[in-house]
């Protein structure tokens, strides 16, 4: 079972948003490399009802990839117990991966200074 959760989590994890400035390429190498590096730290909750929707996660970097904050999840959380569980499991990966070392060998600093992450349910 516990596998079946990991499969679902690298599904679930979507999208990572870098600012618009970076090159295609760079872009599309940092993404891959967060994206890599936190479906291996989300541990999406069980038995998530449909109506659970995307939740999106910022947060800001320093320059060795620690968090600078924490993370904040964008836009209101409806005021169900599941979506709000969601959330917080979304937010605990971003806190359980850093910090993200070598997003310097990818692109430059301001790039990836500032994140945003969405997060998705699972297809059961």
């Amino acid at each position: 079972m516990a596998r079946r959760t990991a499969l679902a989590a690298v599904a679930a994890l979507a999208s990572l948003a870098a600012p618009a400035r970076a090159d295609d390429a760079a872009s599309l190498a940092l993404a891959t490399a967060l994206h890599q590096k936190i479906q291996q730290c989300w541990n999406v909750p069980a038995d998530l009802p449909a109506h659970v929707e995307a939740i999106r996660v910022a947060f800001t970097l320093t320059e060795a990839g620690e968090l600078d904050g924490s993370p904040k999840v964008e836009g209101p959380v409806a005021g169900d117990a599941a979506t709000k569980t969601f959330a917080a499991s979304a937010v605990r990966a971003v806190v359980r991966c850093a910090p993200f070392a070598g997003l310097e060998k990818l692109a430059p600093y301001d790039t990836w200074k500032s994140v945003s992450v969405t997060f998705r349910r699972p297809e059961m």
